[in-house]
């Protein structure tokens, strides 16, 4: 099967890991739990750690290939870490994070595409692939490896679903957490699910889309693939303003809702359970 261009993001040969050796002026757990699950995980590729306060020889750096760039680290650090990232030639980037607005988050994004990087992130919880025995996020420890795929807009509903699936036996190709002023968003995951060999269908969990035309031009080519399934939340009035808030997007009407999802070719459910 042809590589698919967010194959070197969500396929990594290797991992970089950027950190901080001075103290923050905000504490930062995000780092702390993100190395004891990536390393519980038992990741088989190659690993390094990268100081962003280190002075750093980017002629020497720049002749190894890069692989995946992790950053799970406070609010006054990212763009610091990112900008190296980039210096570093770095093209594929997860930033774990949480509380970015969005005058932050649009800096982020013009930084990455200043040096053409693919990000999952900001305001991600991360992503996991299993068959990698990669825990690239703060969701919790590494689920089994399976045929199914799962994208969420709550890292909460995220974090249940896996301890679910893990007391019940479920596996999963792939897991990803993505809130609100994400760089790659839902429609670019679901076009990558839709190519990728190891999932055999995809479950959504839904608060808010911010471009309609784009997620439903990607749910109908995948739904065309493999079975999809969404659960969305605020199919009552005051579910929906409450999403509206969680996730800073438009959820729109539920009815009209229902009538794409049905022409698209997914399946709508009201509960994973």
């Amino acid at each position: 099967m042809e590589k698919h261009y967010l194959d070197s993001l969500l396929d990594p040969k290797s991992v970089s890991i950027f950190f901080r050796s001075k103290e923050s002026l905000t504490p930062h757990f995000y780092q702390e739990i993100f190395l004891k699950l990536f390393e519980d995980g038992e990741y088989l590729g190659e690993v390094e750690r990268i100081d962003i306060h280190a002075n750093h020889d980017l002629h020497q750096k720049l002749v190894h290939p890069k692989g995946l760039a992790v950053i799970a680290l406070p609010q006054e650090d990212l763009v610091t870490a990112l900008d190296l990232a980039g210096r570093l030639k770095f093209h594929n980037v997860v930033l774990i994070c949480s509380g970015i607005d969005k005058s932050l988050a649009d800096e982020l994004k013009d930084l990455g595409r200043h040096y053409g990087m693919n990000i999952l992130g900001p305001n991600s919880m991360g992503f996991q692939k299993p068959h990698l025995h990669l825990n690239a996020s703060v969701m919790g420890d590494l689920a089994n490896p399976g045929r199914l795929a799962l994208i969420s807009q709550s890292g909460a509903l995220t974090c249940s679903m896996l301890d679910w699936a893990k007391t019940n036996g479920v596996g999963f190709s792939f897991v990803a957490s993505v809130g609100q002023h994400t760089s790659v968003d839902i429609a670019q995951l679901l076009d990558y699910l839709g190519n990728d060999a190891k999932t055999q269908s995809i479950v959504l969990y839904l608060e808010g889309i911010s471009n309609a035309r784009k997620f439903m031009s990607a749910l109908r080519a995948a739904a065309n693939i493999k079975p999809v399934i969404i659960l969305k939340a605020g199919h009552k009035r005051a579910g929906n303003e409450a999403a509206k808030t969680h996730s800073g997007t438009i959820v729109g009407s539920d009815e009209v809702f229902d009538a794409a999802i049905r022409r698209a070719g997914a399946v709508r459910v009201r509960s994973f359970v």
